[in-house]
């Protein structure tokens, strides 16, 4: 059995649409807007007409990756869902070392501990207030993928203790995984994680590669079968979208198209029209994906980024 989770339940895999593979939509805590107040994102409102324009645009499900402590609002996606009529898929797992003490249970819990919380918010339903209690409470909304991240060219041991529980969780389950790169590194040593620790990397989407684009590298990553998570068009200060387009067409050419997921990762108020901002959820639609077209990327390469790998890579398979 195949299917996909969304906060309102699971759908079909057929059901999903066009899917934005890594978005922000709510951010309230934790400790990147800790770090950057521009990461705040607060507003239900907003949210909810971005989404209703996504889906006018073409959208039809988005993947919201804050995971455990980084500002995760799960009712609050669930509120947005129901409005906007959106398919939003919510994550469990961690972010990177840094945003979290040596305090955090994360830092103290055996890993099968870890684990097994990890899968509870896949099997019963997201704990709303991260674990943080004493009083566990859930959510009627369960997560439908593992977020485990890596920080810049290296994994710091509280991020490969995520990534031994994150694994486990996924053996447990049946969930798919989606990590963070910070800057597109590490991405070949995660892939040899994940084998040591049990889970086929087919089941693995490399988050952010796209910021370091050398179409070698990603062609070595896809050959081992993850699925390359490209969320940097609209982002100049990283590459501009020729770049990007170039690596893509790079990688349909050599016959990767499978391994491909496109992202918005708006997680920035500066980046949203609706805080006062940049081109927000529609820019690939709207911007990006013409532009692809007139680099002469086919429809059938770009459906299979949109549509296709989407609906493999979200599936949680029992």
């Amino acid at each position: 059995m195949e299917y996909i989770q969304t906060v309102l339940g699971s759908i079909r895999p057929e059901e999903l649409g066009a899917t934005d593979y890594h978005d922000h939509l709510i951010t309230i805590g934790g400790g990147e807007e800790k770090a950057d107040r521009d990461l705040r994102l607060d507003r239900v409102d907003y949210a909810i007409d971005a989404m209703r324009a996504a889906k006018a645009a073409g959208w039809g499900a988005l993947a919201d990756m804050n995971p455990i402590d980084c500002g995760r609002q799960v009712e609050m996606l669930r509120e947005i869902a129901e409005a906007s009529g959106m398919h939003i898929i919510s994550c469990t797992g961690f972010q990177r070392g840094i945003y979290y003490d040596a305090e955090h249970w994360v830092n103290k819990y055996e890993v099968d501990e870890i684990a097994r919380l990890i899968a509870d918010e896949i099997e019963i339903g997201i704990e709303i207030n991260n674990y943080n209690g004493p009083i566990v409470k859930r959510s009627a909304a369960r997560a439908g993928v593992i977020k485990f991240a890596t920080h810049y060219n290296c994994i710091r041991p509280m991020e490969l203790r995520a990534i031994e529980a994150g694994c486990k969780a996924s053996l447990m389950t049946g969930a798919p995984i989606s990590t963070h790169t910070e800057r597109g590194t590490m991405g070949l040593e995660v892939i040899g994680l994940v084998r040591k620790f049990g889970v086929d990397p087919k089941r693995v989407t490399l988050g952010h590669v796209d910021r370091n684009p050398d179409l070698e590298y990603h062609k070595r990553m896809a050959a081992q079968g993850v699925t390359l998570g490209y969320d940097g068009p609209s982002r100049a200060k990283y590459w501009p979208d020729s770049v990007l387009i170039e690596l893509i067409k790079g990688m349909c050419e050599a016959g990767y198209e499978d391994h491909i997921m496109l992202g918005g990762d708006n997680g920035r108020a500066s980046m949203w029209p609706q805080y006062g901002g940049g081109y927000g959820h529609n820019y690939i639609l709207e911007v990006f994906v013409p532009r692809m077209r007139e680099a002469g990327i086919s429809r059938e390469c770009i459906d299979k980024m949109l549509y296709e790998n989407p609906k493999r890579q979200f599936s949680i398979v029992k």
